[in-house]
């Protein structure tokens, strides 16, 4: 819930905020508003942990395997029906009526292909989609799902914290590489410093995560240096939002300030699953664990939403204020109706989506 508010205010308010603002001097760019609206798409990072997390719980708990080819198949089933519907559809209302390019270009044909395909994120030019570019993360999001059988094979042959060590060296090195090929009009080779070859890492720390969380299911003293984890965690990514700040050294050959969040969130999560605090009860209120379940659908219809309620070029601040409220309304509306019935539409009953008790007989 938290990551996904996180990104919305980044998407409304970057304009106003980055060194590229379309309305420079609206909002003061040296203050904390401005700091944590130009960092607030780390959302995303925390997204991909918890999707680490959640991929691996039922492989690491033994509720599923994948010993066999049709566990796998099963696997890329399932996954391929939580995510795809919401996404083509997407893609579809994206390029009828919110294309960048005019219809039947020669460039709307490209980038119908490549949204269809989700090739988008391993090409240079492409790798932000310009009729919806938050698309590129769930387009990682499904790469990685074909690579994650792949490394459940892996952590049961070897110890997962030595693949989490080897998965971050090898995301890192590819990060360095992108940052030295210039691409004309974009800067860097996206694929390699933002793509699957430098987010990899932040999947297998929630797989970590997940592995430490089960060990200590069995173990009250194990779970209890766990939660001890929370408050560090914490510290750890105020840390990095510091460091962005002040602009600290190899911030051009190495993001890994980016990384001290991820470990940071880690550590947090990890620790706020494993024992009981003000942190966990406020992280369980309703309002804001119904809007963590609807993440997907706000995440995938809020970009091109905004762009038509609060275009970015046009709008100035005190239309951006004026226009929040039905934004944020119409939004989660249309959000709400997505949720339910296109990415849980098989289920008869609406309830245990929203997390509302079925009412007792007795």
């Amino acid at each position: 819930g938290i990551a996904i508010i996180m990104v919305v205010m980044h998407h409304l308010f970057i304009p106003y905020t980055s060194t590229r603002s379309f309305h420079p001097g609206q909002i003061d760019s040296g203050g904390p508003f401005a700091l944590f609206i130009n960092n607030a798409q780390l959302g995303v990072k925390i997204f991909f942990v918890l999707s680490g997390f959640v991929l691996y719980l039922p492989y690491c708990t033994g509720r599923r395997t994948v010993a066999s080819r049709a566990d796998i198949l099963g696997f890329y089933a399932h996954r391929a029906w939580r995510l795809l519907p919401l996404y083509y559809i997407v893609v579809l209302v994206t390029m009828s009526l919110h294309a960048a390019n005019p219809v039947g270009s020669h460039a709307w044909y490209l980038e119908f292909a490549a949204l269809l395909s989700t090739l988008f994120t391993f090409s240079a030019h492409g790798f932000l989609p310009p009729s919806n570019v938050v698309l590129w993360s769930v387009s990682v999001e499904i790469w990685f799902s074909a690579l994650f059988p792949f490394f459940v094979l892996a952590v049961r042959r070897w110890p997962i914290a030595g693949v989490v060590i080897a998965t971050t060296a090898a995301c890192l090195v590819f990060s360095y590489i992108g940052k030295q090929i210039p691409i004309e009009r974009v800067g860097q080779f996206a694929p390699f410093t933002s793509g699957l070859f430098a987010t990899c890492k932040e999947f297998l720390f929630g797989m970590l995560v997940c592995h430490c969380y089960v060990a200590g299911l069995g173990d009250p003293a194990l779970r209890a240096r766990h939660a001890c984890l929370l408050w560090p965690g914490f510290a750890f990514m105020l840390v990095a939002f510091y460091l962005i700040w002040r602009g600290a050294f190899f911030a051009s050959a190495i993001n890994y300030r980016a990384l001290l969040f991820t470990v940071g969130f880690s550590m947090f999560l990890l620790g706020v699953i494993s024992g009981a605090s003000p942190m966990r009860w406020l992280l369980q209120t309703w309002p804001l664990q119904v809007v963590g379940c609807m993440c997907y659908s706000i995440y995938a219809w809020h970009g091109i939403m905004m762009n038509e309620m609060v275009p970015p070029e046009t709008s100035l601040l005190a239309d951006t204020m004026r226009l929040l409220l039905p934004y944020l309304a119409v939004t989660f509306a249309l959000c709400a109706l997505s949720y339910r019935y296109i990415e849980f539409g098989r289920e008869r009953n609406s309830k245990p989506s929203f997390l509302i008790p079925e009412r007792s007989d007795a």
